[in-house]
């Protein structure tokens, strides 16, 4: 969501398509093997009745190809406010891939799966550090429900520790930073009436990422990414096959003008993750099997990503990316394909 000077006390009309295809190709006890085939539609009224403040409203509609109706239709609202180093936003959020997670914590899939995010966030922008922190409110108790409250919640962080330009050409230049992330899941309440115990659980990761940038006709980027992953359960009764775990995260990519790629590795021990990748974890996801364990896992991956501008708003995104289970020396794969659409026009201007 854009906040313009020049669109101050502006109406306009806001359209956001996003068309799916993935398929999964696993044949593990860990995650599943399954296909998502289908649209996300949200189109938004926006006002601007300031030059730093928009509202926004209106509605996701969910639609998975070979179902009857839809999967869900859910109002979206927001309210940004936008200075020049921050933002603060009140209703939906600026949330999924937009958080910047890794897979680990925070799986793909919820851009598909779990769209919508609802509660605060805060956003930082500085020259040296970049800062996302939210709380999405899942559920809401009321009074004598026999159901939980439930609370997603974290903050992701970059702090640029160096930057140094090309010594022939200055586009050509370095960057480490210190990643800094970290979810956490709450269940529980009050004035419920259910027998479920509180939950408490909590994924953090923190690594170093090493950039360098080219201003090359074919290479564009090389890059690594390296993080070390824990989870720990803090609940009174734990209810998990796992009290606390951690993993090692390995990437390494290179982006060309014809192809991003990039190779993973990760190793876990004992690791859970309610939000994170299902591949990642060390207990079961699946319907066939679901109290199968695998405490320790060992992965390789491979990523293969295409980014193709059809038009202006409109982009194709293509991606295959083969993966072997140490464990289990099967060649497995899922393959996407995403089309997004995104525009915006003016529809009237407010009288003052």
């Amino acid at each position: 969501m854009q906040v313009q000077e020049q669109n101050a006390n502006e109406v306009r009309m806001e359209l956001q398509v996003l068309g799916f295809f993935r398929n999964n190709e696993y044949f593990n006890k860990i995650a599943d093997g399954y296909t998502l085939f289908g649209y996300q539609l949200n189109p938004r009224l926006t006002y601007q009745p300031t030059g730093n403040v928009v509202v926004q409203a209106g509605v996701l509609l969910w639609k998975d190809f070979g179902a009857a109706g839809y999967e869900d239709i859910a109002p979206t609202f927001t309210i940004k406010v936008q200075q020049e180093r921050w933002q603060l936003l009140f209703g939906t959020l600026e949330g999924n891939l937009g958080h910047g997670y890794i897979e680990p914590l925070y799986d793909f899939e919820r851009l598909l799966l779990n769209r919508l995010e609802n509660g605060v966030q805060y956003k930082l922008s500085t020259h040296r550090l970049r800062l996302d922190a939210w709380v999405d409110w899942v559920n809401l108790l009321y009074r004598g429900e026999d159901d939980q409250e439930r609370i997603h919640g974290g903050a992701t962080m970059a702090i640029l520790l160096l930057e140094r330009p090309g010594r022939e050409n200055a586009a050509d230049s370095l960057y480490l930073s210190l990643p800094l992330q970290f979810t956490a899941q709450h269940k529980g309440g009050q004035i419920d009436a259910s027998d479920l115990p509180l939950t408490t659980v909590a994924n953090a990761a923190v690594g170093l990422e090493l950039e360098k940038k080219y201003n090359r006709r074919v290479l564009q980027r090389l890059y690594t990414r390296n993080y070390l992953v824990g989870f720990k359960d803090f609940s009174s009764v734990g209810q998990l096959p796992f009290e606390q775990g951690h993993g090692l995260y390995l990437n390494a990519g290179a982006d060309t003008r014809y192809l991003n790629t990039m190779l993973s590795y990760w190793r876990g021990d004992g690791y859970i993750s309610e939000l994170g990748g299902k591949l990642f974890q060390s207990a079961s996801t699946t319907f066939k099997h679901p109290d199968y364990l695998e405490e320790k896992r060992e992965l390789l991956m491979l990523r293969l990503m295409k980014d193709i501008d059809l038009a202006d708003g409109l982009d194709l995104v293509l991606r295959l990316e083969p993966l072997v289970d140490f464990h289990d020396p099967q060649l497995e794969f899922s393959s996407g394909l995403y089309l997004n659409f995104n525009t915006s026009f003016f529809l009237a201007k407010a009288k003052q």
